[in-house]
């Protein structure tokens, strides 16, 4: 069992090379530490044996990165990376939790701001009861395939409904194959509502065969059927929320400068162009620690 079960993991596709890097700030500046930065990382368990020691890269002033490689991340579980180092002659240490997960190559071709779409829509199912330390309850099953691999395939559903959905037309892409990359940096918050969406209804799909109760003096099956009801519950309110949101890109992409709202409601009535705050979805992987 891990030794911290239940703490939000950075994610690694199963024999993925990953970069992590730690930031150090000397009296709020950046400042190096007193010798060379060593970094471990240990299986997240009860044995937390090493998969390898070694000394950190030194690229910048208080910048230290590390490479995994896709040999150390060829075992799936949860993993922990340790800093070791000194400054001011003080003894620090710095830790980071990692998941490496099932090979994910649909997840892996994805620009980091794609990632972070993912990875914040990720969010949205991380703490769900049915399944021990996350996901929704398919997620126990063989048959299930229910991870960020999935998510990333559903991303490109969603990005193809946000361009048919209503006029105009667009031809926006998750990877800037035959038309130009979503405006994530713009328009991000929309990007993850339609992902969410699409998850959702990925579930309900997923729940449609799940069996009635067959009680009796044998086997008694769990009813799981209405898991698609409670579903479409929060797909309905979550649709709302798309739906607004839908409104505003498409006018804002229609080319028409910047639109005026009547005392009357005009064409668009109470909908006139606005711009959706930046999206924060995209996250370095980059530790900073102050003195």
């Amino acid at each position: 069992m891990p030794t911290d079960e239940y703490t939000d993991r950075a994610y690694v596709s199963r024999y993925t090379a990953a970069d992590f890097g730690l930031q150090v700030m000397v009296q709020g500046v950046p400042g190096d530490a007193d010798a060379d930065v060593t970094v471990a990382l240990l299986h997240d368990d009860d044995t937390q044996t090493a998969v390898f020691s070694r000394t950190a890269d030194h690229p910048g002033v208080g910048q230290y990165t590390v490479r995994l490689s896709s040999k150390e991340t060829a075992e799936p579980g949860p993993y922990v990376l340790v800093w070791t180092y000194t400054v001011a002659t003080s003894e620090e240490e710095w830790r980071y939790w990692l998941e490496v997960g099932k090979a994910s190559p649909e997840y892996d071709r994805l620009a980091d701001t794609m990632k972070g779409v993912i990875e914040q829509t990720w969010n949205r199912f991380s703490d769900l009861f049915d399944f021990a330390t996350e996901g929704p309850h398919l997620q126990t099953y063989v048959q299930s395939n229910f991870g960020r691999n999935r998510l990333a395939q559903l991303l490109r559903i969603a990005v193809g409904r946000l361009n048919t959905a209503a006029q105009p037309y667009q031809t926006y892409t998750i990877d800037g194959d035959g038309g130009a990359n979503f405006p994530v940096q713009q328009w991000g918050s929309l990007l993850e509502s339609a992902l969410y969406v699409e998850c959702l209804r990925h579930l309900m799909r997923s729940y449609v065969e799940q069996p009635e109760v067959q009680s009796g003096s044998g086997v008694s099956r769990l009813d799981r059927r209405d898991y698609m009801d409670r579903w479409g519950v929060i797909l309905q309110g979550e649709q709302e929320v798309l739906k607004s949101q839908l409104d505003t890109f498409k006018i804002a992409h229609m080319g028409l400068g910047t639109a005026r709202v009547l005392v009357s409601g005009g064409a668009y009535g109470r909908w006139g162009p606005t711009r959706l705050p930046l999206s924060e979805a995209a996250r370095p992987r980059w530790l900073t620690r102050f003195y």
